[in-house]
């Protein structure tokens, strides 16, 4: 779950993450006996149904995330890759480019947009040094 939200809020994001996840299991444990008590083993479908649902959810709207790296998740969410064509996402020529260490990017207003930091007016380079990103760009 970690890896699905951008570095900047992940601290965040993976706190209320986990507080939800607390939350709803103690709802779910509270209330299954008063709920099994009204509509006995029907509870069962409710579950069954919810994983049905989810299965289209996660099909049409997760990316797939296997085998990457934080920056690369960053960079997809940030090109906007369609979730059911992501697992064909080849981010090789975005490396050349040095576009794949999302330290460097520029954020526009709202998140709509993006440029290279040294287009930005920033300075170059982000958390890694140069030596240290060519090592790491196979």
């Amino acid at each position: 779950m970690g890896e699905l939200y951008p570095a900047r809020y992940r601290a965040v994001c993976m706190a209320l993450a986990t507080a939800s996840n607390w939350l709803f299991n103690f709802l779910i444990s509270f209330f299954s006996t008063l709920i099994t008590q009204q509509i006995d083993y029907f509870y069962g479908l409710v579950f069954g149904t919810c994983c049905f649902a989810l299965f289209f959810v996660v099909y049409f709207f997760m990316i797939e995330t296997k085998d990457r790296s934080l920056e690369e998740i960053d960079t997809m969410y940030v090109l906007h890759v369609n979730p059911i064509t992501s697992s064909k996402f080849n981010a090789a020529s975005l490396r050349k480019d040095g576009l794949i260490d999302t330290d460097r990017l520029h954020m526009g207003a709202g998140g709509r947009t993006f440029s290279k930091a040294e287009q930005a007016g920033q300075q170059p380079g982000g958390i890694l040094e140069p030596a240290e990103r060519q090592e790491l760009q196979v």
